[in-house]
């Protein structure tokens, strides 16, 4: 049976009192109370993180854009791709895969 996301759950954590402060002042600037301001928090840190483990890359609109315009129209191959692609052949024809 899949756990019930319910706001009943409680974490409790010390701080002292320098990041209580830096908590509170930011928390401030965003308007956000300090349960939301927290929750928000560890929810981007801990997107950030398993971004990084995982290897996730992620595209701007423009990214995309210019990644499919690449796609549809791609440039001539210059003479070090040629040379690469050479050399890749030459390395599969002799060990017969």
């Amino acid at each position: 049976m899949p756990s019930e996301n319910t706001k009943h759950d409680v974490l409790r954590i010390r701080m002292d009192s320098v990041t209580l402060q830096l908590l509170e002042r930011a928390q401030q600037y965003v308007g956000l109370d300090k349960s939301k301001f927290i929750r928000q928090s560890i929810r981007e840190k801990a997107d950030a993180v398993i971004a990084q483990h995982e290897q996730t890359t992620r595209f701007s609109a423009e990214d995309w854009q210019r990644f499919f315009a690449l796609l549809d129209n791609p440039p001539e191959p210059t003479e070090r791709m040629k040379k690469a692609a050479q050399l890749y052949q030459d390395i599969v024809s002799t060990h017969d895969l």
